[in-house]
């Protein structure tokens, strides 16, 4: 009997890990406007994701490194949020189940055609009492199909549009990838799951960060690329009316407070606008500081034009003085081709020109961009393989901001920034 209660002991307890992560928040309702702080518990897991939806849309939502099976992130909730219940869920990938809470938010700033609260005005002290008839009770956990584990870094997925000017490509013909951008290199190429869907495995990168998602054929053709949500946008079917007993005197202070603190955070909540002249334009993110040992070796040949005669363009910079590489036009294509000092070129395979850290796909562009803004160009003549491909040497040019400065934007590509989580 002892032994049959303590298997039925271990089969109870392993039932329940299988479920997701468990939630805290830091308050019991909230402003529109305000932060608010989530914590996860997770076992046998890198990273959680929290997202606060309502019966519509996701509003709002953050990506949580963890440590240890524990992480605190911020979801930062939008001023315009209407006044009602909302569900806050959270989950891991490599889990079939989803923790699930209500949380209230009251906007005292508008009105909203989806209000869903009464008011009930008191002078006493203990101002946050609910009825709320209505129970803070969790929802049901909900089962979901996860198709990756992420147990080993954060994972990006990203929307590729495979049928493009007439012709149709397979996931064996597109070559995807991620940079971010900086005066580092850090690549990767992704991985086709099916025709439309690639995949990024980001270990080791972390925190805001503008970056640049790509997709080529095998035939050097750009096809249109898009960030797909990281969130799975669980909506519920309905929510609870909200009575909300409120003091005048807090909801007062607190909304004086969370106004400040839309101020605060504005700067920040403005989207990074590559391609523009100014170099202020990424102020609120930082590039990766220059490092020629970012591939563990420095480059067999690196140029500081500040040493050289200034040049218009690239073009004549490739010209006049840096030598082993060749500008040149495969099967009506121009490249640029990296060979070592005494070597012939060899044109068999590609190299992979890089420009802040994003590849370049367009290289009349590149080779039109003024020179006067390149502070470097290192060129490493090893072969390199980044996923499935394989490259005949490196061509990678460092402006002096490290932010793409005045680069036209290439076609199809997407530039964005986001919030990488620490892992």
């Amino acid at each position: 009997m002892k032994n049959k209660i303590l298997s039925l002991i271990a089969a109870m307890a392993l039932a329940l890990s299988s479920f997701a992560a468990s939630i805290e928040t830091d308050r019991t309702w909230y402003l529109a406007g305000e932060a608010m702080k989530v914590s996860v518990t997770a076992d046998d897991a890198l990273i959680a994701y929290a997202e606060l939806c309502d019966m519509h849309e996701l509003v709002a939502g953050v990506v949580i490194g963890l440590k240890g099976g524990q992480g605190t992130g911020i979801i930062e909730l939008p001023s315009h949020l209407h006044s009602g219940y909302y569900v806050l869920s959270v989950y891991t990938r490599d889990k079939a189940y989803v923790s699930q809470q209500f949380v209230a938010v009251v906007n005292p700033l508008r009105k909203h055609i989806d209000d869903d609260i009464e008011w009930v005005r008191i002078t006493h002290p203990d101002s946050l009492s609910y009825p709320l008839t209505t129970q803070l009770t969790p929802l049901n956990s909900v089962q979901k199909d996860v198709d990756v584990r992420e147990t080993e870094g954060h994972i990006i997925k990203a929307l590729v549009k495979n049928v493009y000017d007439g012709n149709t490509y397979s996931g064996s013909q597109i070559l995807p990838s991620l940079s971010i951008v900086g005066n580092q290199i850090h690549y990767f190429e992704g991985k086709m799951v099916n025709d439309s869907i690639a995949v990024f495995y980001t270990y080791g990168i972390h925190g805001k960060l503008p970056l640049v998602l790509s997709a080529k054929t095998s035939t050097g053709v750009s096809l249109p690329i898009e960030m797909i949500s990281p969130f799975a946008t669980l909506l519920p079917q309905e929510l609870p009316h909200l009575v909300f007993h409120y003091q005048r005197s807090e909801v007062e202070t607190r909304s004086i407070d969370m106004q400040r603190h839309q101020m605060a955070i504005a700067p920040a909540k403005r989207e990074l606008q590559l391609g523009n002249s100014a170099d202020d334009t990424a102020e609120e993110v930082v590039p990766l500081d220059y490092n020629d040992m970012v591939l563990g070796t420095r480059p067999d040949l690196s140029y500081n034009l500040d040493e050289y005669r200034q040049f218009l363009t690239i073009r004549e910079v490739l010209l006049e003085y840096v030598i082993c590489v060749k500008n040149t036009t495969i099967d009506g294509v121009p490249r640029l081709i990296v060979r070592k000092e005494q070597e012939v070129y060899n044109s068999s395979l590609p190299t992979l020109v890089l420009i802040d850290g994003m590849p370049v796909n367009d290289i009349k562009r590149l080779l039109n961009y003024d020179a006067r803004r390149i502070h470097y160009i290192n060129i490493y003549s090893e072969q390199y393989t980044f996923g499935n491909g394989v490259y005949n040497g490196i061509l990678s040019f460092v402006t002096r901001s490290g932010r793409l400065t005045n680069y036209p934007t290439e076609t199809n590509v997407q530039y964005l920034v986001y919030d990488f989580p620490l892992i």
